[in-house]
């Protein structure tokens, strides 16, 4: 059976911690995260079809086959219920982007994921669905919020094809990156007409940003911190 998507509690850190939420993973899925999930690309499905949001918690919860009050404990917002599929897409990308062979760049290994997203049997209708996203501020806040999860995810994926800290500055940069050059393919407008293949555009963006933020850091030595002098009085 295919794997589903386990979404990791979205706890934010103290103020001051150094810790982040964990990035989006592949898991096997059961119960409650199970139903969530078949809520999630029910309502997305309905969304799509009628190329509108514009509906009712009633509506939505009889389309799912959910009563309200079950509809309500799995999402407290109506945009709320967007974020499981979504965030399953978009996981997918980010396991097909860990388990590319080592031989492949960063660059490919993105671009290919992407690509492999876009043609699964299930694949997500992306270009049907940020136009409904950008229907309501608040479906862009949580189309937002979403996409600063996936960075995190990018980010550690990135981290562990370079042998770099998850934490690190070039890290951090990639997952955002990654992102939003990822965003700006989906989104891309018509071109006389027509679509240009998503993963052509991408590969365009990254080429923009030159190769050396996606190479592998050879013998980079870090110099040492140093303490601050003291002026001398």
């Amino acid at each position: 059976m295919p794997q589903r998507v386990r979404i990791h509690p979205q706890e934010r850190p103290a103020t001051g911690a150094d810790r982040e939420p964990p990035p989006l993973t592949l898991a096997p899925r059961e119960g409650r995260d199970q139903a969530m999930l078949e809520a999630s690309q029910a309502v997305i499905a309905l969304f799509l079809r009628k190329r509108t949001s514009d509906f009712s918690v009633k509506e939505l919860a009889a389309h799912a086959g959910l009563s309200e009050r079950t509809f309500y404990r799995y999402f407290p917002r109506k945009e709320d219920a967007i974020r499981p599929a979504v965030d399953a897409s978009l996981a997918s990308i980010v396991s097909e982007m860990r388990a590319a062979p080592r031989g492949k760049t960063l660059r490919e290994a993105m671009v290919e994921a992407l690509g492999r997203s876009l043609t699964e049997e299930n694949a997500m209708n992306w270009e049907n669905l940020l136009s409904v996203l950008n229907e309501t501020d608040s479906l862009r806040a949580a189309w937002l919020q979403i996409l600063t999860n996936a960075e995190i995810a990018l980010a550690h994926a990135a981290a562990e094809r370079l042998g770099i800290s998850p934490d690190s500055q070039r890290a951090r940069l990639l997952g955002a990156v990654l992102v939003t050059a990822g965003r700006l393919a989906l989104e891309q407008p018509s071109s006389a007409g027509r679509k240009r293949d998503p993963g052509e555009v991408l590969t365009e963006y990254l080429d923009l940003l030159g190769p050396t933020l996606f190479e592998e850091p050879a013998g980079e030595h870090r110099p040492a911190r140093r303490s601050p002098r003291r002026r001398s009085r």
